[in-house]
């Protein structure tokens, strides 16, 4: 008597077994993930008892905070709770006094370099820093009137004591025409490119691309506004090679998106123990017609948990640019 076959058979039973252990090796050897976020470092303080002073450091993101916006401006306006401190009142006016003579300074530098400013993408960055000079002076006003106004502090002369008067803001100097670039085009074609190498692939260097708070690095890789980010650096595990370059970019492919740029870096770490690494930049652009433009620079970068400003560059959209 013949039996029936059955299509769940030793065979078929197999051959499923097999392709689902196939799946779960792939899941186990393929990478997830991207570079953990990076440590930021928080603002440190400390308060100097023989010269009365408070000292610290503060991260990219707090320099621009003034009074009442972070810790480390409430502690700047500390008083001692046991008594009028008239000298340390007199210190602390001269010093308000210093900055906004300072301030004046920056308003006036600020005011000559809108007058120079001639496309419009200079324009609207002068006139930003105008207005930013003008609220930093109007601040320093307040703060020098508020400081006055104590009662434990001692009379103001009538006679203001003689400041030596800023220094004039040096003569704007003719931009010259940039000549076309004749050094290493970029490894990847692009109409514009930031980019940073250095000289062992086992050092760890993150690159980033920003417009004012707005950044391409490693954890986010585009932005329509500034471009996209390219690394080699990655490991193949299931076959043990290891992938990783020296270099890191940020590009630009379609056009030439014109506007002030801020390039920093981070050296994260080193498996040789180094404690500085030397990199190397370009900044390349190539206009519609094909002429190519390209700035190269050195600098040092210490290991650090922050990262270091490198470069800040003005690009139009012909290509051309200028550094700072």
């Amino acid at each position: 008597m013949r039996r029936a076959n059955s299509p769940f058979n030793l065979s078929l039973l197999d051959l499923l077994t097999a392709a689902l252990g196939a799946i779960i090796f792939l899941f186990i050897i393929t990478p997830k993930g991207g570079q953990g976020a990076a440590v930021a470092q928080q603002a440190s303080i400390y308060f100097d008892t023989a010269t009365m002073q408070i000292h610290g450091r503060l991260p990219d993101s707090l320099v621009g905070k003034t009074s009442g916006d972070t810790l480390f401006a409430m502690l700047v306006d500390y008083r001692a709770i046991n008594g009028p401190d008239v000298g340390g009142l007199e210190a602390e006016l001269a010093a308000q006094r210093r900055r906004a003579a300072e301030a004046e300074a920056a308003q006036e530098a600020a005011l000559a370099a809108s007058k120079r400013a001639q496309s419009a993408s200079e324009k609207a960055d002068a006139a930003r820093r105008l207005a930013e000079a003008k609220a930093a002076k109007a601040r320093a006003d307040a703060r020098v009137a508020a400081t006055q106004a104590k009662p434990t502090a001692k009379p103001v002369a009538s006679a203001p004591t003689p400041t030596k008067p800023p220094p004039a803001p040096p003569a704007a100097k003719p931009v010259p025409k940039q000549p076309t670039y004749r050094g290493t085009p970029p490894s990847v074609p692009a109409r514009l490119s930031f980019e940073l190498n250095w000289a062992d692939k086992n050092d760890n260097v993150d690159l980033f691309v920003c417009q004012g708070n707005n950044c391409v690095f490693g954890n986010r890789k585009r932005d329509s506004k500034i471009g996209d980010w390219d690394s080699g650096k990655s490991r193949n595990r299931l076959f043990g090679n290891d992938l990783r370059t020296n270099q890191e970019a940020v590009r630009q492919f379609d056009s030439i998106l014109p506007g002030t740029y801020t390039i920093y870096a981070m050296f994260k770490e080193s498996s040789s123990k180094k404690t500085s690494v030397a990199v190397n930049g370009l900044i390349y652009t190539k206009d519609a017609k094909g002429k190519p433009r390209g700035e190269t620079y050195k600098r040092t970068l210490k290991l650090a948990e922050t990262r270091t400003r490198l470069i800040t560059v003005v690009v139009k959209a012909d290509g051309t640019f200028t550094t700072r």
